[in-house]
């Protein structure tokens, strides 16, 4: 544990007084020599204490963590963006064509708008009503995967009449990989080394693909010398052409006479509902809204394949600042086991006031 620079002047005063007999006084020379020493001792121990932690992956952060990395031949990923497709609609068909220039913007609604442009020009052709066309989030990371009818705005108007959205979701964008995700890479492979064969390697390869924060490796589903790989981002689907990325680097450095087949993981939604009662003097909305977003920060650490438990989503619910109590309800089923291709979403979240026992 490290002293405070209080503590550290604080000994010293007392072991001055102890070998001379004398109070020092604030402003003597000796006195001031002490607070010097006291500062540059505290800031020796916290070289020493940051070194400490930098030598281990498991206490080691940002750069030191990416050097641990780098010595096991991973590497922190990149962010990603988002992709997905856009429809671009008229009330009524024209005797004309409409053209929507390649690179047109829209974006979400709303105070805080996520801006996506087309990839290609698209056309409305005479009498028809619509046309869609593929589409990718301005910035990288996971802000840009927007649900189904999410997009709405069309930034520079070509036409008052015309109209976007989105038909399906838009996937694929991912965040800087945070230290946690790192970590744990560098700890399985630690544990659990890949020898070129071994589901680590397949899992470990998948896994270093910008935009790929889980893979689920399940040998023999389709005969003897076969492997299914199941990806998926951070509490989302990826799109085709991330699992086609996959796919291609998995070819290229896969055993002989093995038939590796890469698969977005599918999603199984499992909701949690449960009675929360929040300690006197706070906020309980407020409260309650933390809550909701250490469930959700919760599940989107869980991994295709892995399993949601009760006592993790409970540790999530407990640890947040001024819940007193919370109760599961009966009909909450919030221990799930998917298979290998299964990854877990939220699915209904429902948190009902509950009687506090203070």
């Amino acid at each position: 544990m490290i002293e405070s620079y209080s503590e550290i002047e604080k000994r010293m005063f007392e072991k001055y007084k102890e070998l001379t007999g004398c109070d020092c006084h604030d402003a003597s020379d000796i006195s001031i020599r002490i607070k010097l020493l006291a500062g540059e001792l505290f800031n020796l121990q916290s070289s020493v204490e940051w070194i400490k932690n930098q030598i281990f992956p498991q206490t080691a952060t940002k750069e030191q963590l990416d050097y641990h990395a780098e010595m096991r031949g991973l590497s922190r990923k990149k962010p990603t963006k988002a992709s997905g497709v856009l429809r671009f609609s008229l009330p009524e068909a024209g005797s004309g064509r409409m053209v929507i220039p390649a690179h047109t913007t829209c974006s979400t609604a709303g105070k805080n708008p996520v801006y996506f442009v087309t990839d290609t020009e698209a056309v409305i052709d005479a009498g028809s009503l619509s046309t869609t066309v593929t589409a990718t989030a301005v910035e990288s990371g996971s802000a840009g995967n927007a649900d189904t009818n999410y997009i709405t705005v069309i930034t520079k108007s070509i036409n008052s009449l015309l109209r976007v959205t989105n038909p399906s979701e838009f996937i694929g964008g991912s965040d800087i990989e945070s230290d946690d995700s790192l970590r744990k890479r560098i700890l399985d492979d630690i544990k659990t080394p890949s020898t070129g064969t071994n589901k680590a390697y397949y899992k470990r390869l998948a896994e270093s693909v910008d935009g790929v924060f889980s893979a689920s490796v399940a040998p023999r589903v389709r005969g003897n010398g076969t492997i299914n790989i199941y990806i998926a981002g951070q509490g989302t689907t990826l799109n085709s052409s991330l699992v086609t990325q996959v796919q291609e680097l998995i070819n290229s450095q896969r055993e002989l006479n093995v038939d590796v087949l890469v698969e977005s993981a599918t999603t199984a939604r499992v909701g949690v509902s449960f009675y929360l009662a929040a300690k006197s003097g706070y906020d309980y909305e407020k409260v309650k809204q933390d809550v909701l977003n250490n469930i959700l920060a919760y599940y989107s650490t869980l991994q295709v394949g892995e399993g949601l438990f009760a006592s993790k989503l409970g540790s999530a619910i407990a640890k947040t600042n001024g819940v007193d109590s919370f109760l599961y309800t009966l009909d909450s089923s919030c221990n799930y086991t998917p298979n290998a291709s299964q990854l877990i979403i939220p699915g209904n979240i429902n948190i009902y006031r509950g009687e506090s026992s203070t």
